[in-house]
This record gives C-alpha cells, sequence and structure tokens, in this order.
C-alpha cells in the first residue's frame, strides 16, 4: 500500500520534470514566437521592438573611403646634386734612374695603384729630364710604350691602360757602335697628375609618405621640379623612384618648371623614396614636388522596393522600416550622413553595430541609400529590414 508522503513526492518530481520541459521549449523556440508566447516584444541591439518580417536589403559594403581634396601635394626640400673635378697629384718619385750598356742594363721602375679609376680622367705623366742623361730614353706603362724622346715632356697616359696597380718602366737605348760607353737616363720630379671628380654629392635621397586611403584612390602621379643649370656644363640628371628610374635627360635650365608623370604602381603606403643622380655637373632644383591626383569617389548606392501594401501598413504606424549597420571597428568613432530618398541623417557611433528607424522618408516602390562617412570606415554588413 502507497503511503500518503510517498504520493505527494512523486506528484513534486512528476511536476518538476514538466516545468523543466516547458521551460526548455520556450528557450528552444525563435524568439518572435517565444515574445509572443510570453506576451512579451523582441528587442533590437538599440531596445526597439523588431519582429523582422522580411529582409528588404542586405549588403557588405566594406571599405569605404573618405577624401576632402582630389590632389595631395608632397614638398620636397631644395635639392642640389653636383659632381666637381680637380687635377691631383696622383702618384709621384723624386727620380728614376735607367743605364744601358754593351754588358750591362739597368731599368728604373715606377709602380703605382689607383684607387678610383672610374672617377680619375685625364692622366699626365710629367717629368724634367736631367741634363747627364746620354741617349734616347723610352717609357713603358703596363708594357706599353707611351713615349720616346730626349727632351722634357708631359705624356698623356691613354685610359686603356691603366689598371688598379700600375708600372711605369724607364729605359735608356743601346750606345751603338760605341760599345765602350754607356748611357744613363735620370728622371727628376717624375709625378703622375690626374682630374680627379668628388662624387660624394652627385646623388640625394628623399622620402615621402603616403596614406592607404590615398593609395587606395590614386589616379595619376607627377614629379614637378624648376632646374637651375647651365646646360653645357652639366651631364643627364636622372630620378628613379623606389629603385625605378622615371627620367633620364638634361632638362631645359630655364624653363620654369619640368613636370613628369609616372606610373602610380610605383607609390607605396607608407614610406616612399625618390633619388635624384647626375653623372657631370652642378643642378639645383627647387620647388620640387610629388602631386598625387585623387580619383572622385562616386559611393554607391543601394536600392530597395515597397509594395503597396507594406507602405500603407507603414504610413498607418503597423510596421517600420530600420537600417542596420555592423562596423568591422571596435570602439572607434564612425561618423558620416545616411542619404535615404534624398533625406539626410546624420550617424556618430563607436559601436560596433548602429540602427536606424527610416519609416519616416520611404516612398512606395524603390527606395534608395546611400552611405558617406566624415572618415574611412569599413561596413561589414548593411541590412534593412520590415518589422512591427
Amino acid at each position: 500500500m502507497i503511503k500518503r508522503g510517498q504520493a505527494a513526492a512523486g506528484a513534486a518530481i512528476l511536476l518538476a520534470i514538466v516545468a523543466g520541459l516547458l521551460i526548455g521549449f520556450v528557450i528552444l523556440i525563435p524568439p518572435p514566437e517565444r515574445a509572443t508566447l510570453l506576451g512579451t516584444p523582441s528587442l533590437t541591439t538599440a531596445g526597439v521592438p523588431a519582429a523582422v518580417e522580411r529582409l528588404l536589403l542586405s549588403a557588405s559594403p566594406g571599405r569605404i573611403d573618405y577624401l576632402t581634396q582630389t590632389e595631395i601635394d608632397h614638398p620636397l626640400p631644395v635639392i642640389n646634386v653636383f659632381t666637381k673635378s680637380s687635377a691631383e697629384v696622383l702618384a709621384t718619385r723624386n727620380s728614376l734612374y735607367a743605364k744601358k750598356g754593351l754588358f750591362s742594363e739597368e731599368q728604373g721602375v715606377f709602380s703605382f695603384s689607383l684607387t678610383d679609376m672610374a672617377h680619375t680622367e685625364n692622366i699626365l705623366l710629367s717629368f724634367t729630364i736631367d741634363l747627364s742623361t746620354s741617349g734616347e730614353i723610352r717609357l713603358s706603362l703596363n708594357g706599353e710604350e707611351v713615349f720616346r724622346g730626349t727632351a722634357s715632356q708631359t705624356v698623356s697616359i691613354p685610359q686603356s691602360l691603366l689598371l688598379a696597380d700600375n708600372q711605369i718602366t724607364l729605359q735608356v737605348a743601346s750606345p751603338g757602335i760605341a760599345f765602350w760607353k754607356t748611357n744613363e737616363a735620370l728622371l727628376k720630379n717624375v709625378n703622375l697628375i690626374g682630374d680627379v671628380t668628388e662624387v660624394e654629392a652627385q646623388s640625394s635621397r628623399n622620402t615621402f609618405l603616403t596614406s592607404e586611403t590615398e593609395i587606395a584612390n590614386l589616379e595619376r602621379v607627377v614629379l614637378r621640379f624648376q632646374p637651375n643649370c647651365l646646360i653645357n656644363q652639366v651631364g643627364p640628371l636622372r630620378i628613379s623612384v623606389n629603385g625605378v628610374e622615371i627620367y633620364q635627360a638634361v632638362p631645359d635650365c630655364d624653363l620654369a618648371f619640368v613636370p613628369i608623370e609616372f606610373s602610380p604602381q610605383l607609390i607605396g603606403k607608407g614610406e616612399n623614396e625618390v633619388v635624384f643622380y647626375t653623372g657631370r655637373g652642378n643642378y639645383l632644383l627647387s620647388h620640387v614636388e610629388i602631386q598625387s591626383k585623387l580619383k572622385t569617389i562616386e559611393y554607391p548606392t543601394y536600392y530597395f522596393d515597397l509594395s503597396l501594401e507594406e507602405y500603407q501598413h507603414i504610413r498607418d504606424g503597423d510596421q517600420r522600416v530600420r537600417l542596420q549597420l555592423d562596423f568591422v571597428d571596435v570602439a572607434v568613432s564612425k561618423f558620416g550622413d545616411i542619404v535615404f530618398n534624398g533625406a539626410l541623417r546624420h550617424f556618430d557611433t563607436k559601436e560596433p553595430s548602429m540602427t536606424l528607424d527610416l519609416s519616416e522618408d520611404i516612398v512606395r516602390g524603390t527606395n534608395s541609400l546611400k552611405i558617406k562617412p566624415k572618415k574611412t570606415i569599413e561596413v561589414r554588413s548593411l541590412k534593412v529590414n520590415l518589422v512591427e
């Protein structure tokens, strides 16, 4: 026989099971049905009742840039690139001596090195022949004869014969039939002189910075400068951007401005490098600037349609049209304007998402929506819903 206490405990357990099943059912059903069942309205993140009746529009706008100008100037300082040549003594010897007899011969050897052959030219060998010299003298450079004679000379050294390490050899001619004689040659003040070009200032490296927004909307790039130079005394001016040569010529030294347009693809986000170089002469470049010409931003327009019945329900207040924007950045200020059917709505938020009611400005048929930010923003998703 079942006792009264046991029966009561069993009833309580059964009641708890039934209550648990009901609570689970309420939790699992969709929010709109749950709101109807419980008699409470469902809410959006903004706290506004939003039982969605129909999705009118869905899009992923992505990055929307904001530009306040169509041109961005990157000024560079005054640039002076030049080379300077001066005569220098490359090597020197006080004297060179050589002799030649019937049974003996002695040669004078003058060794020297050139550390910067690429920037050394017009090399001359100067010397004085001592009066005690007898016989014709011969001078050879690296085995090739460069002088033969008896008078004091300045000898031009062929550039093609020069090496990094060189040797000048002095020889004197044989006395010939006067075999009992010994010819001698003495050279004094032997100097090797050449024009050495200083190249420390022949190039100038400059940098300028570009933003991500500028690069994304870049249409044309122009480098401009005003050259000051003597056209007969300069070589070609070479200009490179990020390692790619964009100009190599002798500019018109009397021209007010030299414009050089180059590919926007040479420019990257962040730091960019411009190098000016000349192989000869002096260039003074003023009013140097790189001008970025930007595309005109066309903000995309989104469309959705409302039927006559939906339009009437909205006008009667039975339904609402809600815009929801979901942003990529969190806790970053996003602000600008929403243009809906020609009406302007301002927005300013740091939240990851935002909701606006567009019901006041709806039209029957096709409706238009445009986002015009006041700073560059990234919109993950755009939705327009018809809600109760």
